[in-house]
């Protein structure tokens, strides 16, 4: 459910293999710290609710990982995705985040099965109001919580151009447009939850992409470069020979990106 590519499943596919390496590298310490709490509060087995579900990487990913048995619920609003194969034996609602409180009823069995909240490539596609929900459904509940790989619209270039600005410009605000809180997410849910007393634990886990994962570091400039575009078409004539200049750096094995991205945990007072 993240841009860019939305939420089309190949896009969600492509991406997963620098999620992983992201996540390896940067916010090990959280799922680390995640399973001391759930260890400490004699947890046996897990209902690991995945909001924005996708296509099922985020369970790929922190399945084996977690060792407690496990139960799956997969939340998305896109019906074709909640259909993907990989889900395998998850449940699979249709639901939006501001359905997360129903959502965590539904699912709720008052009995030793503990719950966590997860998300992969969330938080910055949603608005502030949305960001609301997913907090009172968080304090609600006292959910453990892991976010991973929010967007923060900071990315730094190797080599650098003297268009990088406008391009990072028009994205960002295209991330930001319609009440979107785009990069600014994880520090607002993060103000948010403080304020309601929850204990927060934020890590780093940028993307690096360079000539060994040319088709996400293709697909990424292409998509970064039509966003861009939609929201400064005034521009578009800079932004596409921008776009040209760095498809051909791509293509020799001349360029390097860092992405940044943000995990947060979650976890109750």
């Amino acid at each position: 459910m993240s841009e860019p590519g939305g939420a089309s499943a190949d896009w969600l596919q492509l991406r997963s293999a620098a999620d992983t390496r992201a996540r390896d590298h940067g916010s090990a310490g959280l799922l680390e710290r995640l399973v001391e709490h759930l260890r400490q509060r004699g947890a046996e087995k897990l209902r690991m609710i995945d909001v924005g579900a996708g296509t099922g990487a985020n369970r790929a990913y922190l399945e084996p990982r977690l060792p407690f048995d496990q139960v799956w619920v997969a939340v998305d609003h896109d019906p074709v995705l909640l259909d993907h194969d990989d889900h395998g034996e998850s449940d699979r609602i249709e639901a939006g985040v501001k359905d997360l409180i129903h959502v965590l009823e539904r699912c709720d069995d008052h009995g030793s099965v503990v719950t966590v909240m997860t998300c992969t490539a969330l938080l910055d596609v949603l608005t502030t109001r949305e960001l609301g929900c997913f907090a009172d459904a968080v304090e609600a509940f006292q959910t453990p919580a892991l976010l991973a790989m929010s967007v923060t619209g900071a990315v730094t270039w190797a080599p650098a151009d003297d268009a990088d600005v406008l391009l990072s410009g028009a994205f960002n605000a295209h991330q930001q447009r319609n009440g979107r809180a785009g990069g600014a997410a994880v520090s607002v849910l993060r103000t948010d939850l403080s304020a309601r007393g929850l204990d927060l634990m934020t890590a780093q886990t940028p993307w690096v992409l360079d000539a060994r994962n040319p088709d996400v570091f293709g697909r990424w400039l292409d998509e970064r470069v039509k966003a861009a575009v939609q929201q400064r078409p005034e521009d578009a004539p800079e932004l596409g020979r921008w776009a040209r200049r760095r498809a051909a750096q791509l293509r020799a094995g001349d360029l390097v990106a860092r992405v940044g991205h943000e995990d947060l945990l979650i976890l109750p007072a």
